[in-house]
């Protein structure tokens, strides 16, 4: 946490994965069901008028469907507890509820004017034929803007994949499918998060491979139901490295997004990594 402090202005990429980076305390309320989900949420950061260090998320949704639809937004914080999340026009709440017409588009924004730098995940209920996105914004004084987005994938056209809002196909992840993600910390730095969509505790374990398939590290993460964690893949043992980090649980379902920024002249650019689902 100390080291991503210190980068806060370098590395907003890293910054925001800091504030997402805590103890899975019991939560409040788990989720319970959850048929689809947004593994990263970030927004707030503004510290001055004249002083922009911010995030926000971008939610983009069109119903390709005959009939109206709903999408239906819970947001959750690290510990899994409910999260008060600003929506730009819609005041603050921890769930937001939209209708989209037929081949209509929803896209709204969370505003990054009101916290500081704040995140979590979000499950997502949806009643129609609604595909969709989410796009990461970087806002930093003096600099461009940079954003982020991965594409949506629907549950029950790939029967081991739930909707990702976040863009990443992730989850449900049952044994025996294996789950991997790219990572990159050559003149870039990786970050992952996780979240429990789930009402129960699990674990995953996390292992760093080279391109050569060498272990590089191995870690566990626990989470509480419901909890969340995200953090940049920074230990010098991954350093300088690339390769893929293979995740595997108990069986329970899980979401998972990676992100890459580039360090140096290309300070602050983004991508998300979408990961292998075997």
């Amino acid at each position: 946490m100390n080291l991503v402090k210190r980068r806060l202005l370098k590395n907003t990429l890293t910054s925001a994965l800091a504030v997402l980076t805590g103890a899975c305390l019991a939560p409040a309320q788990s989720p319970g069901n959850v048929t689809a989900s947004i593994p990263y949420i970030a927004f707030g950061g503004v510290t001055a008028p004249n002083n922009v260090n911010a995030w926000t998320t971008e939610f983009i949704f069109t119903n390709l469907g005959t009939g109206q639809a709903t999408v239906t937004f819970r947001w959750y914080g690290d510990s899994g507890a409910p999260l008060s999340v600003p929506v730009t026009g819609s005041g603050r709440a921890v769930t937001h509820q939209f209708q989209i017409a037929p081949n209509g588009t929803l896209d709204f924004s969370l505003d990054n004017t009101q916290d500081p730098l704040t995140g979590g995940w979000a499950a997502v209920d949806i009643v129609g034929s609604v595909s969709g996105q989410a796009v990461y914004h970087s806002d930093v004084t003096g600099r461009p803007e940079y954003s982020a987005a991965a594409p949506l994938v629907r549950n029950g056209t790939q029967a081991n994949l739930i909707l990702l809002g976040g863009g990443v196909p992730v989850s449900t992840v049952p044994a025996p499918v294996s789950l991997a993600l790219p990572f990159n910390n050559i003149d870039n730095i990786t970050g992952v998060s996780f979240a429990n969509v789930t009402s129960t505790a699990q674990t995953l374990t996390l292992n760093f491979l080279d391109d050569g398939g060498g272990l590089l590290m191995s870690q566990t993460i626990p989470l509480a139901a419901g909890a969340h964690t995200a953090f940049p893949a920074s230990d010098p043992r991954v350093a300088n490295e690339k390769g893929t980090i293979t995740v595997s649980g108990d069986g329970s379902p899980y979401s998972a997004i990676a992100f890459v920024m580039g360090t140096g002249p290309n300070n602050g650019t983004i991508a998300t990594l979408l990961p292998i689902v075997q």
